[in-house]
């Protein structure tokens, strides 16, 4: 079975956050829900539902169907476990995974308008180069004015203009679904293949980083608060949160902390969340740390949220405005610029 998308990750976990929260066995209404959903997702319902029925626990199922699950769900499971609060992972996981289907939509959509305008470009740029280059090019070589170079140019590649004319719109479609495809996987929540290329971009990429800061921040005092030693729990943090620099940090500041040595600026601090770097090795002890804690998962994840709705909002105007209006722009220079050059030189 294949990868589990970002939309069925997020709807098979609220339904088993909901059966969880309600102490209702997952084997019977789990398959029950199974029967309801569409496609692969109940099949993957029903598959969990008889495992568990089995005596299986929720953990060692999504450990074994790891081709299907990011890890970052299996670790959120056996954080929110050794918390004694998985639904309440569970939720917190729904959130992040929510933002993130919400924000890779609104990309797409916005580049559609963008990908039609780039493709409409293309075909009048094809057809310009096949037909009105040529007529230009004499026009500009009778009379015998500047831009005869840049009309032969454009002469020379139209006369292949009808193998790259249509090849053109054909790989950016191939090219768009490819995108679509790949960005549905729930695997990029975990930072992997396409997760890289989203955490690079403007806005989207502070909005997972703030995601990926509530998340750990939540679920480390969650942990705290359940007694689980703080390396401990700084690792299962990291690991629920996702992303591979901040589990690398948070395992060799835990390794310092297991070996009982004071955290310093090369103990991998420098990949936590701002607030924690000064935060845990100033705590003198839980009782301050925790509300600490607390007070910077609801900053981060209203920063989130701030940014998820700015892209929702400027993402679309700022698409149309750079792609869309600066390749009409360069379309236009190129036919008019060469075109007044030569009114220019006539009226001399």
């Amino acid at each position: 079975m294949s990868a589990i998308t970002l939309d069925q990750l997020l709807a098979l976990n609220e339904e088993i956050a909901a059966l969880v929260r309600a102490g209702v066995p997952l084997e019977k209404n789990l398959g029950l829900l199974g029967g309801e959903m569409p496609g692969k997702l109940g099949d993957l319902a029903a598959n969990i539902s008889a495992r568990a029925a089995r005596g299986e626990s929720l953990e060692q199922i999504v450990a074994e169907q790891s081709a299907q699950f990011p890890p970052v769900y299996r670790a959120v499971i056996e954080a929110g476990r050794r918390a004694g609060r998985l639904p309440a992972a569970l939720e917190s996981l729904a959130g992040t995974v929510r933002r993130l289907a919400e924000t890779r939509r609104a990309v797409l959509v916005s580049a559609l308008y963008p990908l039609f305008v780039l493709i409409l470009i293309w075909s009048f740029f094809a057809i310009f180069t096949a037909w009105i280059a040529p007529t230009l090019y004499d026009s500009f070589k009778e009379l015998n004015v500047p831009g005869q170079v840049f009309f032969r140019g454009l002469t020379a590649l139209g006369a292949t203009a009808k193998y790259w004319g249509p090849a053109g719109p054909v790989v950016m479609l191939l090219l768009a679904a490819w995108f679509w495809r790949r960005s549905s996987q729930a695997s990029w929540i975990d930072g992997r293949g396409i997760g890289g290329f989203f955490e690079m971009m403007p806005w989207i990429g502070p909005m997972i980083a703030n995601s990926r800061n509530a998340a750990f921040t939540e679920m480390f005092a969650t942990l705290l608060s359940h007694q689980v030693p703080m390396h401990e729990a700084l690792v299962l943090a990291a690991d629920s949160a996702g992303g591979a620099k901040l589990r690398t940090s948070v395992r060799q500041a835990a390794e310092s902390m297991r070996a009982g040595r004071p955290l310093g600026e090369n103990d991998g601090l420098a990949a936590f969340p701002p607030l924690l770097r000064w935060m845990i090795p100033a705590a003198s002890g839980q009782s301050l740390l925790l509300p600490a804690l607390n007070r910077a998962a609801v900053m981060y994840r209203h920063r989130a949220e701030y940014l998820a709705e700015t892209i929702r909002v400027y993402l679309p105007l700022l698409l149309i405005a750079v792609v869309a209006g600066g390749m009409t722009l360069g379309y236009t220079l190129c036919l008019f610029a060469p075109y007044t050059a030569m009114l220019r030189n006539l009226a001399r």
